[in-house]
């Protein structure tokens, strides 16, 4: 057909299993307005993974030392 592929679109199930959460969290994400972006497919809610390894890489990370400014530290 020429034109471009479609992404597998992942279900609530399949995104909870992957990323280890509930889907009661993503449910009160998408409530809340936080969590990956996701589309609505009549009732359906499917999420792309293009957008939930945008959300992923979006979120704070650790392991990296940041400096704390000192508090009445003398000279």
């Amino acid at each position: 057909m020429g034109g471009p592929e479609l992404e597998t679109l992942l279900d609530e199930k399949e995104l909870a299993r992957l990323i280890r959460v509930s889907v009661g969290t993503l449910r009160y994400w998408r409530a809340e307005g936080r969590g990956p972006r996701f589309r609505k497919v009549g009732q359906l809610v499917r999420y792309a993974p293009s957008d939930v390894h945008e959300w992923l890489n979006s979120r704070p990370s650790g392991g990296e030392l940041i400096e704390a400014p000192t508090r009445g530290a003398c000279a």
